[in-house]
C-alpha cells in the first residue's frame, strides 16, 4: 500500500510517499498528481518508500512524461538505497532529476519569493 501526504507551497507540490510503488499501488499517486492544479514543480519525496517494481517504474516514467508535456518539472528526493539501486540497475536514474535537501530548500525559498539562507561559514581548521 502506498500512502501519500501532499504539501503545496505556491507552485511547488511535494508528495511525501510511504510504502510501495508497485502494480496496483501507483494509480492513486498518478491520479493525485494529475489532479493538482497550478504546479510548476512536482517533488516526490521517497524517504519512506520501501519498494518499487516494474509497474512502479513505469508509473514514474509516465509521470515524468506527463510533467514534461504539461510544462511542469518532476523531481525525486530522498531516494532510499533500495529505490536508488533499482533506478541504477535499470539505468533509469539519469532519466529523473534527483534533488538534494539543499536543492529543495532553494526551490521552496524561490516558491515563497524569499532568498535562500546562506551556507554556514567554514570553520577555521586552527583553534584561536
Amino acid at each position: 500500500m502506498l500512502r501519500q501526504t501532499i504539501q503545496k507551497l505556491d507552485d511547488v507540490t511535494v508528495f511525501r510517499l510511504a510504502g510501495r510503488i508497485t502494480a496496483g499501488d501507483g494509480d492513486g499517486l498518478r491520479s493525485a498528481v494529475r489532479a493538482q492544479r497550478d504546479m510548476r514543480v512536482v517533488v516526490l519525496d521517497l524517504a519512506e518508500v520501501t519498494a518499487v517494481d516494474a509497474a512502479g517504474l513505469g508509473m514514474l516514467l509516465s509521470l515524468r512524461a506527463w510533467a514534461k508535456n504539461s510544462g511542469s518539472k518532476l523531481k525525486l528526493m530522498n531516494l532510499t538505497p533500495k529505490v536508488e539501486e533499482v533506478l541504477e540497475l535499470t539505468k533509469l536514474k539519469s532519466a529523473f532529476e534527483i534533488c538534494s535537501v539543499h536543492d529543495m530548500v532553494d526551490l521552496l525559498c524561490r516558491a515563497t519569493r524569499r532568498p535562500a539562507p546562506l551556507p554556514a561559514p567554514a570553520v577555521a581548521s586552527e583553534c584561536c
